[in-house]
């Protein structure tokens, strides 16, 4: 009895030490930017554009107070890195030629996969609360000392959740052949269709049904509502509510892009799918 606990206490602590070991090791080898310079011009800079030009657009049009423009586009920050890396991370196993030799190891493929959302995770809740500070500049966006507990737990799962997706687009790459081209493009659909600068009721209905399908929708607008004083309560109107069904689109995204790869995996083994560029 207790052999077999402490041989399940050491599996545990194994995958453990790979989800957050091999997640970043696999950021550091395959997330690639030419220099660091780089990453920070486009994981921060173009953020910062984006919001400021749509916080002078709006206070032009004057059709909702600028905070609604400058907190949307603060949170839309943490997409970039959230769609990219997990991306990047997984289409590039394929174009690097080591994506054989990692199915190959008997390691949890959850646990394997599922760590490489962690340092996206981390650096799109980072960016995102940059551009919340940029926005207590440009849009004069109050941000409360009683409501940041509740702010950074709605941006860690926000971020979490593009992270998730973004390992989604990742594993459907494998199959399409271009990371890229995907990430960019749910990035702007996200922009559009998901509360960033346009109310969620503006849109048609099938369009607004897609953006509460995808991720950023619910963070978005949890955010507003922290920094409103709406508070944790209300069930699933209040920020508690909001927060909790952009985890379970975190969870959902994560079983999708775990049973994608698996998919792929048994294909592989059978027609080497995986194997043809």
């Amino acid at each position: 009895m207790v052999g077999a606990l402490e041989r399940h206490l050491a599996a545990a602590l194994g995958d453990v030490r790979i989800f957050f070991v091999a997640g970043w090791r696999s950021n550091l080898a395959l997330f690639q930017w030419m220099t660091p310079s780089a990453l920070a011009t486009t994981v921060v800079g173009v953020p910062a554009c984006q919001l400021v030009w749509f916080v002078h657009l709006g206070r032009y049009l004057g059709s909702h107070p600028v905070g609604f423009y400058a907190v949307g586009n603060a949170v839309h920050a943490c997409a970039m890195a959230g769609l990219f890396a997990p991306a990047m991370t997984v289409y590039g196993e394929r174009s690097g030629a080591t994506l054989n030799a990692l199915l190959a190891t008997p390691a949890n493929r959850t646990v394997l996969f599922a760590g490489r959302i962690v340092p996206p995770l981390l650096l799109g809740a980072a960016t995102t609360a940059v551009m919340l500070g940029l926005g207590t500049v440009v849009a004069d966006v109050e941000i409360p000392a009683d409501r940041l507990p509740l702010l950074a737990a709605t941006l860690l799962v926000t971020a979490a959740s593009c992270s998730a997706f973004g390992l989604v687009l990742g594993a459907v790459a494998l199959r399409t052949r271009e990371a890229l081209l995907l990430a960019n493009l749910v990035l702007y659909v996200m922009l559009l269709v998901c509360g960033v600068n346009l109310p969620r009721s503006s849109l048609p209905g099938p369009v607004e049904a897609v953006g509460r399908l995808l991720p950023l929708t619910h963070g978005v607008e949890a955010a507003r509502r922290a920094l409103d004083g709406g508070g944790g309560g209300g069930g699933g109107g209040g920020v508690a509510g909001l927060v909790a069904v952009e985890l379970l689109k975190a969870g959902v995204y994560l079983l999708i892009a775990v049973g994608v790869l698996r998919l792929l995996e048994h294909q592989s083994r059978a027609h080497a799918t995986l194997d043809r560029m």
